[in-house]
């Protein structure tokens, strides 16, 4: 019967190394860089025109996929044929601006990616800013890919939301 014993000890002892490893393994922190830097234009060498600071942008959807925010302002007197205008939003260009008598637009892709670098999934939001007579009015529009919405809002929750119009 004793070597029973020894031998249950033994298998006990080699689980418990094999477990103490996996157990080192799993709680070894690892320190690294994800992603690299990409430099913007510089905002500091604009003129600012606007300023929308959401915080958080209030989006309402009626099916879940696509997901709109419509937020009205105080007018201002836009000219889009006299100057060119550009649209950031938290210091970042959007892209494809285009620009009318009284309305500007853009769209920026922003993407979300994983601790191993490897992209989840990408939101993509379209600005509109229409100068009204009486109204600056502020639409944001996107699509819900790939569970976008909640990291887009996990985005905001940390960085805010701000567009600025700028000269």
């Amino acid at each position: 019967m004793k070597w029973k014993h020894y031998l249950i000890c033994a298998i006990l002892i080699i689980v418990g190394m094999v477990c103490g490893i996996e157990l080192f393994r799993i709680l070894d922190i690892k320190s690294g860089e994800y992603g690299s830097v990409f430099v913007y234009d510089e905002l500091n060498s604009y003129q600012e025109f606007s300023k929308f600071d959401y915080g958080i942008i209030d989006f309402a959807t009626d099916d879940f996929v696509n997901y709109t925010s419509i937020t009205t302002y105080a007018n201002q007197d836009f000219d889009g044929t006299k100057s060119d205008y550009y649209l950031f939003f938290n210091g970042r260009p959007l892209n494809n601006v285009t620009q009318t008598a009284g309305k500007i637009s853009g769209d920026l892709i922003i993407k979300f990616y994983d601790l191993d670098g490897i992209v989840i999934t990408t939101a993509q939001l379209n600005f509109t800013v229409e100068y009204l007579a009486n109204s600056t009015k502020v639409t944001i529009a996107t699509h819900n890919q790939n569970n976008s919405i909640s990291y887009l809002n996990a985005y905001m929750n940390i960085n805010g939301a701000v567009l600025k119009v700028v000269l």
